[in-house]
């Protein structure tokens, strides 16, 4: 890496990433990424009250993930220059004006316009969160700080949807929305106070940041990305169905079985940081390798007992896969890492696009079977490459390290 920041020296820095700057950008994007699958518990109360239909309600969520997939790697290029800091304040001063705006809004077009705004912002927000945290942090510690970022979204994602359901029923739709405007000011202000210095990219010009997304590694990790991530959402979106009517889950075995889901999925992304500090490549290949395995044993129809066993652990894998995979293609797009983080923040939702719509279409000709299919079938070429990529990894550090010596 050539280029420099201006930030705290290194043993100040050091002590402030193991204390406060973690903590802020978790919160923050635990904030940013409630808004993504929210309105997921919250589509009949829309539905009604702006007398659209549930189907139509739903875009809300396609809106959303569009708007960040776009937004996230276009906003970065346009502002990768600038100082980190000011540009996570401004992604959450814009997060919180979305979603004022939801929380207002007078008709159903309205509220689509404030999901273009948020998820545009949201994108922005991560894609800047999770290249500061990689570059405030040591490199024997990026990962774990890429994690830390990742829980913010897995935390969110476990239980953005059960929260939202609970609290509508109490103040509305509209206080749920309009209140994560509140939560980024909250967020904001703990940025503002724990990321002091201006966090500045000297380095590359964007045209020589462009190029290196050129790079093999590179397009090989985001097609990674979008791959692996459409075949654990073409069962995820379907999974509760899938318990219900495959294994027979209902009322507090089935609630129970969602919580540990959800816990492990916030374990696997602190567990993924970890161990791609550690041994990167070998990370990588074990959770790719058994997350495929678990979608395969999904397929035949589950038990409620291995229901219990296979999901927690696939979601384990799957989220623990998520910071490896970041972490990867950060190093290997080199002086445009921050803009491969931008295209990974899409990546993965251009995946759950895929995947839901995947999964979809499968259900409606094979049913639920075809569902676990899809996710099956998609499991096995992300193994693959997912392989395939360690192998270019390993050949790439063992050019560094001649070109060094």
């Amino acid at each position: 890496m050539t280029s420099t920041l201006t930030a705290p020296p290194d043993d100040r820095t050091a002590r402030l990433w193991r204390r406060s700057p973690a903590v802020a950008l978790f919160v923050g994007a635990f904030v940013v990424a409630s808004t993504e699958l929210m309105p997921v518990g919250l589509l009949p109360q829309i539905a009604t009250d702006l007398g659209v239909s549930v189907a139509l309600a739903g875009q809300l969520v396609t809106v959303n993930a569009l708007a960040l997939a776009v937004g996230a790697p276009l906003l970065a290029a346009l502002l990768g220059r600038f100082d980190q800091r000011r540009i996570l304040i401004g992604a959450l001063i814009g997060y919180a004006a979305g979603q004022l705006l939801a929380g207002v809004a007078p008709s159903f077009p309205i509220l689509l316009a404030s999901r273009v705004i948020s998820g545009a912002t949201m994108g922005l927000y991560l894609a800047s969160a999770v290249a500061t945290a990689a570059r405030l942090a040591r490199p024997e510690r990026q990962a774990r700080a890429i994690a830390t970022v990742g829980a913010g979204v897995s935390t969110a994602s476990a239980i953005g949807v059960p929260l939202s359901s609970v609290l509508s029923h109490g103040i509305g739709w509209r206080v749920v929305l309009g209140g994560l405007a509140g939560a980024a000011v909250i967020a904001l202000l703990l940025i503002a106070l724990a990321i002091r210095a201006p966090v500045v990219e000297q380095g590359p010009s964007l045209r020589r940041r462009l190029a290196a997304l050129a790079g093999r590694e590179v397009i090989m990790a985001l097609a990674l990305i979008m791959i692996f991530w459409a075949a654990s959402f073409a069962v995820f979106t379907y999974l509760m169905p899938l318990l219900q009517d495959r294994a027979g889950l209902n009322g507090a075995a089935l609630n129970g079985l969602l919580v540990l889901s959800g816990a492990a999925a916030v374990a696997g992304t602190a567990l993924g940081g970890r161990l791609a500090d550690l041994r990167l490549r070998l990370a990588l290949v074990v959770t790719a390798a058994v997350s495929t395995v678990t979608l395969i044993l999904i397929v035949p129809g589950s038990t409620a007992v291995a229901a219990m066993i296979l999901v927690p652990l696939w979601q384990l894998a799957a989220w623990s896969f998520v910071p490896m995979v970041q972490v990867a293609l950060f190093r290997a797009a080199g002086p445009g890492g921050d803009l491969a983080l931008s295209l990974a923040v899409s990546g993965f939702n251009v995946g759950i696009v895929v995947g839901a719509g995947l999964g979809g279409l499968a259900l409606g000709q094979l049913g639920l079977t075809g569902v676990t299919l899809v996710g099956a079938a998609l499991s096995v070429p992300a193994l693959l490459l997912t392989l395939a990529l360690t192998r270019r990894l390993v050949r790439t550090e063992l050019r560094q390290d001649t070109t060094q010596f």
